[in-house]
């Protein structure tokens, strides 16, 4: 095959990629983000069978146009060494787990957000792509805020979508999720890089549009009522505008900020005048049993007896729902299909020794991500900081709930991880 700038081909005399490398996987990206999180967060069987398939696709046409164009480049990732080491550590607990088949499910899901991590450091280098990347998960989060918005209301235009939240009242807002938790989940992690796009200094019209977006996504966290994603979300908030007010001198991004705190204090204010919501705020445990905070304490005592029964390789990746039954405290109308805290849950399938590997590759993530701020792009001063908090957000509210069990928003973790450890921009602005 011949490749030629005649034919808008990847290669440039210089030696540079054009906007045709790379182009089939970072469409399968696309799609991925796009529709992970309608079949109830990809919760469903086939639903993680169909991310298996376009994540298989994406990387096969990335491999397939690397050998073709004879392209041995591999951008560096901070992240390799943890990510081998969590990998070689799944393997060995999922070799002496209690139940093999949950776990090699478990695992191929765990490759398969690695692949995605990997794909998206090494094709979307450049500005517009990685502007689009941005884009995409805020169109996403709006779509899902919005309809959101339409279910709570009663219009539900999508009768597909009919199903009830199994997880607490009927009041709150779930969107296409079960649970309302995990809709406030994923919007955590996409209102940071929202917050990160209006810092990175906008045209007047993009601001304006993206700031009314903006309302809808904090409008539409605060109804679902989760108070793990309002607290998480607060948190990240709190360390975007730390980040980015450390890393810029500018006037014109510090009354950005401004006026994006305002306007999520202003929501907040509108959306906590709701009786429902209030009584929201001021009860720290809620009638159904199973699902207050007090219960969750009480099974995490159950938990830590599993982990101190397998507390090296853990029970093996995917089997807490299995293995949990025999732990599970008396009391409870149902059984705990997961810990409610992804830490306790990742520590009793995989064991003790996963701690130190996340926190080594927390620190370079955050290490490499606050290296990139100063002296760069708005861009990427905005999408790496809007990453950072994204991460800090979905971390703090994971101490209450298993939103990291979510395939959906566990891809959108991965994705914001691959944006903060990419490294800066190579062009543009």
């Amino acid at each position: 095959m011949i490749f030629t700038e005649d034919n808008h081909t990847a290669i440039q005399r210089d030696g540079r990629v054009t906007d045709g490398r790379g182009l089939i996987p970072r469409a399968l990206i696309y799609l991925l983000l796009i529709i992970t999180p309608l079949p109830k967060g990809s919760v469903p069987g086939w639903a993680i069978t169909l991310m298996h398939i376009l994540t298989l696709m994406a990387l096969t046409s990335f491999f397939i146009e690397k050998i073709l164009t004879w392209d041995g480049k591999w951008t560096q990732t901070p992240l390799t060494k943890p990510i081998t080491a969590i990998l070689l550590l799944s393997l060995i607990s999922g070799l002496n787990s209690v139940h093999r088949g949950l776990s090699f499910w478990a695992l191929a899901e765990l490759i398969n957000y690695i692949a995605i991590y990997f794909l998206v450091t090494q094709i979307f280098e450049q500005r517009k792509h990685r502007q689009m990347l941005v884009f995409t998960i805020v169109g996403v989060a709006t779509f899902l805020a919005v309809f959101g918005l339409f279910k709570w209301a009663g219009a539900n235009p999508f009768p597909w979508w009919a199903y009830e939240n199994r997880q607490g009242p009927q009041d709150l807002l779930t969107s296409t999720y079960f649970n309302h938790n995990h809709i406030a989940g994923y919007l955590e992690m996409a209102i940071p890089l929202l917050l990160g796009l209006l810092a990175s200094g906008l045209k007047r019209g993009q601001f304006v549009l993206f700031s009314i977006l903006l309302t809808f996504l904090v409008t539409a966290l605060i109804l679902s009522l989760s108070r793990g994603g309002w607290i998480g979300t607060l948190i990240g908030s709190v360390f975007f505008v730390l980040v980015i007010m450390r890393a810029t001198q500018s006037l014109n991004s510090k009354k950005i900020l401004l006026i994006c705190i305002t306007a999520i204090l202003l929501f907040g204010v509108i959306a906590l005048s709701s009786e429902t919501t209030v009584e929201r705020v001021l009860t720290i445990e809620q009638k159904e049993k199973d699902d207050s905070f007090q219960s969750r304490v009480t099974a995490w005592k159950g938990i830590l007896n599993l982990i101190l029964d397998y507390p090296l390789l853990g029970s093996g990746p995917g089997t807490f729902s299995t293995i949990f039954t025999q732990y599970q405290p008396p009391g409870f109308w149902d059984r705990f299909v997961n810990a409610h805290n992804d830490y306790l849950q990742f520590t009793a399938e995989l064991g003790v020794f996963w701690i130190p590997i996340v926190i080594w590759g927390l620190f370079l993530l955050f290490r490499i991500g606050f290296q990139k701020l100063p002296n760069h792009s708005g861009l990427t001063l905005g999408t790496t900081a809007g990453a950072m908090a994204g991460i800090v957000a979905i971390m703090v509210h994971s101490i209450s709930d298993f939103n990291l069990h979510i395939p959906a928003n566990a891809l959108l973790f991965t994705v914001i991880m691959a944006i903060a450890a990419s490294p800066a921009l190579k062009h543009g602005r």
